[in-house]
Formats: C-alpha cells, sequence, structure tokens
C-alpha cells in the first residue's frame, strides 16, 4: 500500500513537471516573441538615448567670422563685408581647449557655442595640414563628461553615432554602420574611419560615438555623388543636388597625439626628407634632391628608387609621405635603396617638415 501511494506521488509529481514544461515551452514560443520584439526595440532605443544624452555635452557649434573691407569701383566708399562658417567641435580637456577641423575661410573671429547655448569666445591655437585638425582654445573651463574609446575595437560591422551641428539649435544625430579603414590620398598620415552614415554642411568637426558610450573619431570629410539628372530637366535651371555619401572620420587616437602637440608646440612637427619624387612601376623614382637637405646630406641622389622606408615596402608617394610625416624631426631613418641596379641602405637624420 505504502509503495502504491508512493508511486503514484512520484506519478503526479512527474505529471507536474510534464505540464509545468509544456507551458513553459507554450510561454516561450507563443507568448515571448510578440512580446520580446517590442521590448528590445525599445531597449534598444532607450540605450540609443543613453548614450545620445551622455554625448551631447562634448559637442559644440563653432563658428568662424571672416571680417573683410571690399572697396567699390572709383573709390566711392568702402564696405565692410561678414561672412560665417558653421561647423563643429568636441571638448578635448576641461582647460577650454576644442578640437575641430579647418576653416573654409580664415577666420578673424571664432566663437564656441556649448551644449547649454552659452556663447563663448575662443582663440586659434594651432593646426595641422596634414589632417586637418584645428585646436581652439577658450577661456573659460568646460566640462568633460565623455570617455575616449579605443578605434582598434571597431572593425567592419561596428555600429556607432555621429552628433554634429548645423544650422538651427539642435544637433544633427545620425546612426551608422563601420565599412572599415581607409587610407585616403590627400590625407596619407592616417587611415581614417570610414562609416556608412549621412552627413550635412556643418557636421565637419563632430564627434563619432560607440554603443559604449565612447568617443572613437572625429568626423572630417564626406563623399558624395551628384543626382543622375534627367537629360530633359536639364534645360531647366536647378540647384545642384547631391546625394548623402559615405562619412569619414579621423580617430581619436590621432585626435589625441595631434591636438597634444599642438597644444604644446603650436603647431606639430614632422619630418622632411627633402626630395621630389615621381611613382614608377618599379618604385618610387626621385627626381630631384634639394640641397643641404636631410636626403642631400644622408647620400640620396637623383635617379634612386626608394624601396622601404624602416623596412616597409614603399611604392607610392602617399605611402612615403605617411612614413616620413609621422616622424619627429631629428629621427634617424633608414631606407632602402635602388641606385643602378644595386640595393643599398642609407641612414638619414630627418630634418622638420
Amino acid at each position: 500500500m505504502f509503495i502504491k501511494k508512493s508511486q503514484r506521488n512520484i506519478d503526479m509529481i512527474n505529471l507536474g513537471k510534464v505540464f509545468g514544461i509544456v507551458l513553459f515551452l507554450f510561454y516561450f514560443l507563443v507568448l515571448t516573441p510578440s512580446f520580446a520584439k517590442e521590448s528590445v526595440m525599445q531597449q534598444l532605443e532607450k540605450e540609443m538615448k543613453k548614450v545620445v544624452n551622455t554625448s551631447r555635452p562634448v559637442v559644440v557649434k563653432v563658428i568662424a567670422t571672416q571680417h573683410t573691407t571690399t572697396q567699390f569701383p572709383n573709390n566711392i566708399r568702402k564696405m565692410n563685408v561678414s561672412q560665417q562658417s558653421i561647423s563643429s567641435g568636441i571638448i578635448f580637456d576641461k582647460d577650454g581647449h576644442i578640437v575641430t577641423t579647418t576653416f573654409d575661410l580664415l577666420p578673424t573671429k571664432v566663437e564656441v557655442i556649448l551644449n547649454n547655448k552659452k556663447r563663448l569666445p575662443a582663440k586659434l591655437i594651432g593646426m595641422d595640414d596634414l589632417t586637418d585638425i584645428v585646436v581652439l582654445k577658450t577661456e573659460k573651463k568646460l566640462p568633460v563628461q565623455l570617455k575616449r574609446g579605443n578605434t582598434k575595437q571597431i572593425d567592419t560591422g561596428s555600429w556607432v553615432i555621429t552628433l554634429a551641428n548645423s544650422r538651427g539649435s539642435h544637433p544633427i544625430i545620425s546612426f551608422g554602420i563601420v565599412s572599415g579603414m581607409e587610407l585616403l590620398p590627400d590625407r596619407p598620415c592616417d587611415e581614417l574611419i570610414k562609416i556608412n552614415t549621412p552627413i550635412s554642411p556643418g557636421n565637419s568637426g563632430g564627434a563619432v560615438v560607440n554603443t559604449s558610450g565612447e568617443i572613437v573619431g572625429m568626423l572630417l570629410a564626406a563623399l558624395t555623388e551628384p543626382y543622375v539628372q534627367d537629360p530633359f530637366l536639364s534645360q531647366f535651371p536647378l540647384p545642384t543636388l547631391n546625394r548623402p555619401g559615405i562619412a569619414f572620420a579621423v580617430p581619436i587616437e590621432t585626435v589625441k597625439s595631434v591636438a597634444t602637440e599642438i597644444i604644446k608646440h603650436g603647431k606639430v612637427r614632422r619630418g622632411w626628407l627633402g626630395v621630389e619624387i615621381e611613382t614608377k612601376d618599379f618604385g618610387v623614382f626621385v627626381t630631384r634632391v634639394y640641397e643641404n637637405s636631410p636626403a642631400h646630406k644622408g647620400g640620396i641622389l637623383p635617379r634612386d628608387v626608394i624601396l622601404e622606408f624602416e623596412d616597409e615596402p614603399i611604392s607610392v608617394y602617399t605611402q612615403l609621405l605617411r612614413c616620413v610625416g609621422t616622424k619627429r624631426p631629428n629621427t634617424e631613418i633608414k631606407l632602402k635603396i635602388n641606385r643602378n641596379g644595386n640595393e643599398q641602405n642609407y641612414t638619414i637624420k630627418l630634418g622638420e617638415r
């Protein structure tokens, strides 16, 4: 009797377990998807808002004004003309330094507008023409609330958010996907972050933020393609339109190193070799060596072919410019040269660009 009762209890327990498993599967397979999809989207939205709200205080609007005097014909009178250029910037440190990109015009006055709408005058500390990075400084202490991330942790397919300013009182916020790292011919010193996201005029100098709320880059340029206009419409005067293209951003490590150099020295000290070159199928061909340049003092001659820079193969002009430009002056570097069919190694102390 005891055995039968225990067996009945065991059967009831097993039946309860089976019923619990069936109920769990029913909830998981039938009810959960309808709620999970909504909750996941809502959670994603909340996380995105959190990143945006945390990042916004570090992005500022930069207004550069140029005042010029225009002389009318026949010396009738002079007129003062003002032009404005709007871009974005990122608060670099609490001492008032702001990093942005080069201006469309040479400003006589620069102002920055903080996220709290406060307007502050700023002065130009210095700029780097190879990276287009500019450093400004205000006299006021600035809040720093955003952490710097690591560009090496983002790769093809990484999600990022761009925050920048333009005309109007609200920032322009976009969501994009990283396509990879790209080396542009006109900015050969460092690879840029290539992002599939639309940006607008005035967005240059804005921040690129990863999903952890860390800044990983600064918006620099955009690749745009013109709309293809219907031949029938070509007879009507229409404004030129561009499709939003691919955005390029300077890695935050480059921004930090360049800005630090500008703050300390007023400029970025870059290496100089002192040669004119031409790209050939077999290497970089030296067409001219400047007198008393580091290359001249190091024994480089016209018609030499530069094969390697510090054991790195050199095949195009931009490679050599990047290698030389990223070295500091007075740095000794090793070049492998092909001269009349013979390979030779030379040690050269770089000058200052």
